[in-house]
């Protein structure tokens, strides 16, 4: 796997270009838009029309078996059951059949039942920070616990036996072990993380099995396709994982959407007096704030040519939703936030087969959580954005607090 000696010298692995990545992908557009990453041994793909297509190019697999790197876990281990049986390694029938009774056990019912227990998890959190004064991490007080109490409350898993601290602990601890080049300790904490947790998923499906109530978990245990159902360790494995991805995005995505909304204080103030713009408005922010240098991952299970790159069989290659949604080729003026825009075909949960079955709850926690914002957030409050402090996961910088100042 060698590097390729005639690409252009960018420095992507770096403080800089992991807190501003997008002036990195620009250029990595325009002179490189298939680069090699010498010191992670894998391509980065940064043009929307790649990202796309590569999205669903039979030439390339979710699944991190193909990779030429690949180390099977231990055996027992989480990451090795869903290295064997997750949804990106499992056949393509299997894995629409799982997808397909997944998306029944979504009911209108509890669709309509979820819009009720987000909005009523947001208002808990929300309340307490109207009227406050000086400085207020929005991460630890408001957009960290919400996704968690949410997915807690629509899944029916944890209760008031549980502690959300550390239920929310839990779940951004197993998330992070599956981002990609991170040490061996932080899989090992993700691993004991996910014991503890599915524990708690394995003994509420269990209940639900002898007695139903409204939550997803019932709701999934009852779903049908004809005769097709899904198994108890199909329910606790898919939920378990529900609950740490679900933390892990939606915290970052409210932080991000108040952030930016706080740094375009005209547009702010815009959807203060008109709530009907907050929709467009997440998608805004799903463009324009989300992604960065890293990306999804995909494997290439066969050589071929991309812009002239030489992909070999086994190669891994990160697509990057930073890269594609500020692409100028698909919207222009991508530096810009303009709520305005209403951004159509946005990537950032995927397209094709293995799209993110989480996307519409992640975009009602968003809406609900802007919402709720505007009526807390004081006029003239502005991030610490030097205050900020991070967590650097391979190529990808995690914000970890988000100080705001609501003045005095």
């Amino acid at each position: 796997m060698s590097a390729q000696t005639d690409a252009p010298s960018i420095m992507i692995d770096s403080e800089a270009a992991r807190r501003n990545p997008f002036e990195v992908l620009e250029r990595l557009r325009e002179e490189d838009p298939v680069h090699w990453v010498e010191e992670m041994d894998c391509w980065l793909i940064s043009r929307y029309s790649d990202v796309r297509s590569l999205f669903t190019d039979p030439r390339l697999s979710p699944d991190r078996r193909k990779w030429a790197h690949y180390v099977r876990p231990a055996e027992k281990s989480i990451f090795r059951w869903i290295d064997d049986h997750g949804l990106v390694a499992v056949s393509r029938k299997e894995h629409a059949r799982q997808r397909k009774l997944f998306a029944s056990g979504l009911t209108p019912r509890g669709v309509e039942r979820m819009d009720g227990q987000i909005r009523e998890v947001v208002a808990r959190f929300a309340q307490p920070l109207k009227g406050r004064k000086g400085v207020v991490d929005i991460m630890e007080e408001f957009t960290t616990p919400i996704p968690n109490a949410v997915i807690s409350a629509i899944t029916g898993v944890g209760g008031s036996d549980v502690d959300e601290d550390r239920f929310s602990q839990l779940a951004q601890e197993t998330i992070q072990g599956f981002f990609g080049f991170v040490s061996d300790e932080i899989r090992d904490r993700a691993e004991s993380a996910y014991v503890e947790l599915s524990g708690w998923v394995r003994g509420t499906v269990r209940a639900r099995k002898g007695s139903p109530r409204e939550d997803l978990i019932s709701d999934l245990l009852a779903a049908r396709h004809g005769e097709d159902k899904l198994t108890e360790d199909d329910v606790i494995a898919q939920v378990s994982i529900m609950l740490a991805a679900g933390s892990e995005t939606t915290a970052t995505g409210g932080m991000l959407a108040l952030s930016t909304l706080l740094d375009h204080p005209e547009a702010l103030e815009r959807v203060r007096k008109d709530r009907s713009l907050i929709p467009q408005t997440v998608s805004e922010v799903l463009r324009y704030a989300f992604g960065g240098l890293s990306g999804m991952q995909r494997f290439a299970v066969e050589d071929f040519d991309l812009h002239g790159r030489k992909i070999r069989k086994g190669q891994q290659l990160l697509l990057s939703i930073g890269g594609a949604s500020h692409d100028p080729a698909v919207y222009p003026h991508p530096e810009q936030f303009d709520i305005d825009r209403n951004p159509k075909d946005l990537l950032t949960f995927g397209i094709g087969p293995h799209f993110c079955m989480g996307s519409n709850l992640a975009r009602g926690e968003l809406v609900c959580m802007i919402d709720a914002a505007m009526d807390f957030l004081p006029v003239g409050a502005t991030v610490l954005h030097e205050e900020k402090e991070f967590q650097t996961l391979g190529l990808f910088e995690r914000v970890v607090t988000c100080p705001v100042d609501f003045g005095s």
